[in-house]
């Protein structure tokens, strides 16, 4: 079985004007962005799967839905990152990641507790399985 959050987190860390807003600070697997993150450090992105169709007919290709949360030090900040973020995955690809289709509108919310500004985002993925 492939891991789907490595190989987006592979797409994400190649864009570099998706890196240039949020350095080393793209968390794979999480909710919420490591301890120790302050988002005076700059933006930040988390994603893992939430669901998704599985594998198609023939198991070549798995299409996960991630759900991405996209922060920033400002909504304006959080805002930036989300659209660097659509401007990588959707359509976006490598050798294993196929295709990458925005399923929402980002949401501007905040984190309850910390009131991190963050948008959040959900994209259907194609992931080769083979």
């Amino acid at each position: 079985m492939i891991d789907p959050n490595a190989k987006v987190l592979t797409l994400l860390e190649a864009n570099a004007a998706l890196v240039a807003i949020t350095g080393s600070r793209i968390y794979a697997g999480r909710d919420v962005p490591r301890e120790g993150y302050n988002p005076g450090d700059g933006s930040a992105i988390t994603f893992r799967v939430r669901g998704g169709i599985g594998f198609d007919e023939e198991d070549a290709i798995l299409t996960p839905s991630f759900q991405f949360k996209c922060y920033g030090s400002t909504e304006l900040n959080a805002q930036t990152c989300y659209r660097a973020l659509v401007d990588a995955l959707h359509n976006g690809y490598t050798a294993d990641v196929l295709r990458g289709i925005q399923e929402s509108v980002g949401q501007l919310l905040e984190e309850p507790g910390t009131e991190w500004p963050f948008v959040l985002v959900f994209f259907t993925v194609w992931i080769r399985a083979v």
